[in-house]
């Protein structure tokens, strides 16, 4: 067979099979030869171009290209955008895009550190699968005792992702903050916080959410009990929290006394787990994500598409000036 005539058949296969939706058995019939030859003939197809398979996933998903600046931009492992903008509850709708991505992760996953959050409590709350993780043990980043913001804390956040996932969880028997840093250094060499933290510190994956600067004073305030002297330069440096650790401008830790004696994984331990996943919902946290973002805090970010807008126009706005 020449070659006009070998692309003529293949044209004339292609045709049958995607135009008139022969199944490749009555393609086979009709033309003479066996099916596995028609097979083959449509694989040559796609090979030489014959045939361009295009999949139109622009209407399923629309934010494709922006998920791919912001991987490229910031160099993170993944993005996943979600169209929050009819949304009573943007938090569930950004929780369960988390969800199924956890899914997908969770099988190759023994340690999950987890960060005490709204956001982190409703990615467990909603999280379903109906494959138990047996493997899979979720470690608390932070401490948590009282009955302060009991729900939101990292301990119960680990309890709900385990009873969903039919794994186990870990607790960490210590407070968020303590009273001075000579406590916590001495809190921190006792064996049943060390030896979680330390599981933390070396997880597979980080399941964390992100805090604006706005939440700094309300939670000093419950814990701390007092405000301090440098309480104004400190309200100007914080940029935002990832895991109650409160970070600047540069994603440095600011030099305060929240951070100073807080019971948590800190940013620079966060930087050895090898994918932190960030989860995030509320538009006035785009510059903390941001500066997060842009200093390596995190590498993967799932979030929603008007944040998403927000963070490349910040970005736009700093290589302008």
């Amino acid at each position: 067979m020449g070659g006009s005539d070998d692309t003529r058949l293949l044209v004339e296969i292609a045709h049958m099979y995607y135009d008139d939706q022969l199944t490749q058995q009555q393609i086979a019939k009709q033309i003479n030869m066996s099916r596995s030859l028609v097979s083959k003939l449509l694989n040559k197809a796609r090979a030489e171009g014959i045939v361009e398979i295009t999949i139109r996933d622009d209407m399923v998903h629309s934010y494709r290209n922006m998920e791919r600046k912001l991987k490229e931009t910031f160099g993170l492992q993944d993005v996943i955008l979600t169209d929050t903008a009819n949304s009573h509850y943007p938090r569930k709708r950004v929780a369960l895009e988390a969800g199924k991505y956890l899914a997908r992760k969770f099988p190759s996953v023994h340690y999950a550190a987890v960060s005490a959050g709204r956001m982190t409590r409703e990615i467990a709350v909603n999280f379903s699968s109906t494959v138990p993780f047996s493997n899979l043990v979720f470690v608390p980043m932070s401490g948590g005792l009282g009955e302060e913001r009991w729900e939101v804390q990292a301990n119960n956040v680990c309890e709900y992702f385990a009873h969903n996932c039919g794994a186990a969880s870990l607790q960490l028997h210590a407070p968020i903050v303590v009273d001075s840093q000579e406590a916590r250094d001495m809190l921190m060499k006792q064996y049943f916080i060390r030896d979680v933290l330390e599981k933390a510190r070396k997880a597979d994956v980080a399941i964390v959410g992100i805090g604006s600067s706005l939440q700094y004073f309300e939670l000093k305030e419950s814990y701390l009990h007092g405000l301090d002297k440098d309480d104004d330069t400190v309200k100007e440096s914080i940029k935002g929290d990832i895991s109650y650790n409160y970070f600047n401008e540069t994603g440095d830790m600011v030099d305060c006394r929240w951070n100073r004696q807080l019971m948590a994984v800190t940013l620079e331990e966060l930087w050895n787990i090898p994918e932190v996943i960030c989860a995030a919902s509320e538009e006035e946290k785009a510059e903390s994500i941001y500066i997060a973002m842009k200093e390596g805090l995190f590498t993967t970010l799932i979030t929603t598409a008007e944040i998403a807008k927000k963070i490349i126009r910040i970005y736009h706005k700093e290589v302008k000036n």
